[in-house]
């Protein structure tokens, strides 16, 4: 019973009706082998029968035309055994046994356990021979079987041979059934590990099988169901992206709007109490103010950049990324810095655009900053279901087991937030970066 459950399907059933033919051939063989030993006898029967009606023919016109002294001597060659008897005579006078010529006899063999198994019980007759009141001898008749059991037994062979024939075509054709009315399983079974994979658009489609079909159905239905709430989930965490993103617009904007004039105008006040005043600890508490200012007004600019870079959503992506790139090439000369984007790219929405500058931004920094690299080349890229950014460098790489920082941490969750991919690939050659962001509607 264990080993039944390992196998499939298709196997069980095919063991089962193997296991029914197999039956089957054993009763059809006992049957078989009923027959044959009862037709065997009953032809034993028949031949000794005929060999009596042949000895006494024989003897009924032997005894006019030879002398009784050589009749007995003479009936062997009178005589010809029948195919089933074998017929000896035993002569009074001498004592001599003479046996009587057999018939053609069988060229091939029946097995000893085929020829004992349909063997029926010897048979003998004996007939005395007197004539004149005159006890001349005997004839005795016995049955022999051995061309009954090598007929039988090649006629068991063709029964035999055409029964497993037939049970092999029998097999083969319910084989050949029973995997095409099973197709659909292996069908349904490769939707669910499509299913599984995040393959959601796979269906199984209309079954012509009534018992099938409606599982076929269920996946199918389950298949679209999972699509829906896939897709509502990206919906719902591209709205939180959205959202996220404008609130730091928002923060940004105030920063911006509010900050900008204070500092203006504390930068304005300083610069009049310095000018205005004569005494030297007056006029070093105005620049100490005034160099106060400037750093707010610096950290607030990282601030501001940090939160939303400037240019984004002003001028075109690519524009964007190259500035950026060129920035840096002019902060690091040391290292070649250079971008690669494929002309009349359309513009992304503003979350995607973000996203792929914070990719380029967090890839070019940790180049920059952790991984000594002397050339770093990114390339931007779009097909008609992705957008993609790879950045490459010929740093140091990164060591196995080192965990990834806070940039690289936030940038995964929000390309994931994004339903997008990153993979980070990494050697003693450099390492690659590579995220990819859905296509969703582009401005």
């Amino acid at each position: 019973m264990a080993a039944m459950t390992r196998l499939t399907l298709t196997q069980r059933i095919l063991s089962v009706i193997f296991a029914i033919q197999l039956m089957l051939l054993v009763v059809l063989t006992l049957f078989s082998l009923q027959n044959l030993r009862q037709t065997v006898t009953s032809e034993l029967r028949t031949g000794v029968e005929t060999a009596r009606s042949l000895v006494l023919a024989t003897i009924g016109t032997m005894q006019d035309a030879v002398p009784l002294d050589r009749l007995m001597a003479t009936l062997p060659e009178r005589l010809v055994s029948p195919r089933n008897a074998a017929i000896t005579i035993l002569d009074a006078r001498d004592g001599a046994l003479h046996q009587v010529t057999p018939a053609a006899g069988v060229t091939t063999a029946a097995p000893l356990w085929f020829a004992r198994l349909i063997a029926p019980e010897p048979q003998e007759t004996r007939l005395p021979v007197v004539i004149e009141r005159r006890m001349l001898g005997y004839v005795s008749i016995t049955a022999d079987p051995t061309a009954q059991i090598v007929t039988a037994w090649q006629d068991m062979r063709r029964i035999l041979g055409l029964t497993a024939l037939a049970a092999l075509l029998q097999g083969a054709l319910i084989v050949w059934l029973t995997r095409r009315a099973l197709r659909p399983v292996g069908d349904i079974a490769a939707r669910l590990t499509d299913l599984t994979q995040g393959r959601l658009e796979a269906r199984v489609g209309p079954l012509p099988q009534p018992d099938l079909a409606p599982i076929g159905r269920g996946v199918d239905l389950l298949g679209a169901a999972l699509e829906q709430a896939r897709a509502e989930r990206e919906h719902l965490q591209r709205q939180v992206v959205t959202r996220t993103d404008d609130e730091r617009k928002a923060i940004a904007r105030d920063l911006h709007d509010e900050m900008g004039p204070c500092l203006f105008g504390l930068r304005v006040e300083a610069d009049a109490l310095r000018q205005r005043s004569d005494d030297p600890a007056i006029r070093d508490h105005a620049e100490a103010i005034t160099a106060i200012a400037d750093e707010i007004s610096r950290v607030n600019r990282a601030l501001l950049d940090d939160l939303r870079p400037a240019p984004l959503g002003q001028l075109p992506l690519a524009t964007v990324l190259k500035g950026h790139v060129q920035d840096l090439a002019g902060r690091f000369p040391d290292t070649g810095i250079r971008i690669s984007i494929p002309p009349d790219l359309p513009e992304p929405d503003e979350a995607t655009a973000l996203t792929l500058f914070r990719i380029l931004q967090e890839g070019t920094t940790n180049a920059l900053r952790h991984a000594g690299a002397g050339r770093i080349t990114a390339t931007l890229g779009s097909d008609p279901t992705h957008w993609t950014m790879t950045v490459r460098d010929d740093g140091k790489g990164i060591a196995p087991g080192t965990p990834r920082g806070t940039g690289l941490s936030g940038m995964a969750e929000r390309i994931a937030l994004l339903a997008g991919r990153l993979d980070i690939s990494s050697d003693r050659t450099g390492t690659t970066l590579t995220a990819a962001l859905p296509r969703g509607r582009n401005r």
